[in-house]
């Protein structure tokens, strides 16, 4: 009987895994050899909490329900998402009582739910005592391993790491995987299952921080950096974290190593809200004179357009307006024309929510989404900078951004070699039920990949 073993490695670039670190990776090379890899394009946007979950429902943004960290409500705050906000069906759900799933950090499987199986929540996760593991009592096994403060991720808070020394990181990052890799084996010679989920969020929080120590190219490179070789060690280790877990999974067990999105170096980032004010777009209700992260709370109802969104840019325009319409074309053709702080043109695409979603009229769908030099410049939505570009937000900086495409590996009995082009991330979950002898609803949209 078929099994399925996923090892989730957040924002992996196929530029590192495939290519430049590939000979270092003995394990996954060996799964590229003898199996199909591919590129795999990300969502629009290719944010954590959208793309696994997209990966694991063949859903976009507007039927996940979930197009950001963050969200308005009903009274016009901001709030944190959590897996309340998702109104698709995962691949658990699709799976029900016909097979058995254990998923382990999971970006947005905060709350947990009770599952045909077992399930950790991932890095929003505020502690240890909150409804983090099903069954209940999989907290002891998690309280053994070490401290829980470090366990979820490497630190509390939203986008905490980027307020971590880089030898601090280093140290939180590596006791983060040990714990989770050593459930992650428990878990898998101990239990019942037939898919196994789990991702490791650790890369994306080294990546993020670590990219201008190794990358010659990047504008702010570090030479001669102690930490140079830091993002590659981590690799090696997580490589062979893969090779002490693939010496536990029996023969009938297909495996399957895939990221979310890539990551690439970043030039700065775009002060986004202060172009829309500077423009005349946005009008805020009180003066901000010190770093304050974006609130919706903070907007003044007579303005015209607002941003969200670290890394791309996400334009909502007041829907009250009698030129709606003309304010957002308005707006797209302006945003087209921001040039980097040199003076030169980018290469910036924006996207309308018609012609990327397939529920444009969905809550919280933004207006229109914007890759500033197709995310080589970030977008900062937050307050009190001066200015139109900056190096950080007001949560700290970080060197590299999330990139379109992740990479897909699978291997295993029955599995054809070879490459293949690009992929979709949404033809995974109808990949896996197929895999799993299982029938693909009729929501799904996407066709399985063709791996046998």
């Amino acid at each position: 009987m078929t099994k399925i073993f996923i090892y989730g490695i957040d924002g992996a670039p196929p530029e590192l895994i495939f290519d430049r670190w590939k000979a270092d990776l003995p394990n996954i090379s060996a799964l590229i050899e003898n199996g199909i890899h591919a590129r795999m394009e990300s969502t629009i946007p290719p944010a954590t909490n959208i793309a696994w979950n997209s990966m694991l429902s063949g859903q976009d943004a507007s039927k996940i329900g979930v197009f950001a960290y963050t969200y308005k409500d009903n009274d016009g705050n901001t709030r944190l998402v959590s897996s309340n906000n998702i109104k698709t069906e995962l691949i658990w759900d699709i799976l029900g009582d016909k097979k058995r799933t254990i998923s382990l950090f999971v970006p947005l499987s905060f709350p947990v739910r009770p599952i045909n199986g077992m399930m950790v929540s991932g890095f929003l996760t505020p502690d240890i005592d909150s409804d983090c593991a099903y069954p209940k009592e999989l907290k002891e096994k998690i309280k053994k391993l070490g401290s829980t403060d470090n366990f979820f991720d490497v630190t509390q808070g939203l986008a905490g790491h980027k307020s971590l020394d880089i030898d601090t990181l280093l140290k939180r990052t590596y006791e983060m995987s040990d714990m989770q890799t050593t459930l992650m084996k428990d878990l898998i010679t101990s239990e019942d299952w037939d898919l196994f989920i789990t991702v490791l969020i650790g890369t994306d929080r080294l990546q993020h921080m670590l990219w201008q120590h190794f990358d010659q190219t990047h504008r702010r490179f570090i030479k001669d950096s102690k930490h140079k070789d830091a993002l590659k060690d981590y690799y090696i280790y997580l490589d062979k974290k893969l090779g002490e877990i693939l010496n536990l999974l029996d023969d009938d067990t297909i495996i399957i190593v895939a990221s979310d999105h890539g990551m690439a170096r970043q030039e700065g980032k775009i002060n986004i809200n202060n172009w829309l004010m500077q423009e005349g777009y946005l009008k805020l209700n009180k003066d901000i004179k010190e770093k304050t992260r974006f609130k919706f709370e903070l907007i003044d109802k007579s303005s015209r357009a607002w941003a969200t969104g670290a890394y791309h840019a996400r334009i909502f325009v007041n829907k009250d307006l009698e030129d709606w319409q003309i304010t957002l074309e308005e707006i797209e053709n302006k945003l087209k024309l921001i040039p980097d702080d040199k003076g030169q043109q980018l290469n910036t695409k924006v996207f309308r929510k018609e012609d990327i979603y397939d529920d444009p009229d969905a809550e919280g769908c933004p207006d229109l989404t914007v890759y500033f030099d197709d995310l080589s410049w970030a977008s900062n939505p937050d307050l009190g900078q001066e200015g139109l570009y900056s190096w950080e937000t007001a949560v700290g900086a970080d060197s590299a951004g999330h990139s379109r495409q992740g990479c897909f590996i699978i291997a295993g009995p029955g599995i054809k070699k070879g490459k293949l082009g690009v992929i979709d991330i949404r033809q995974i979950a109808p990949t896996l039920l197929r895999l799993l002898d299982q029938e693909i609803p009729k929501t799904i949209k996407h066709k399985p990949i063709e791996v046998t």
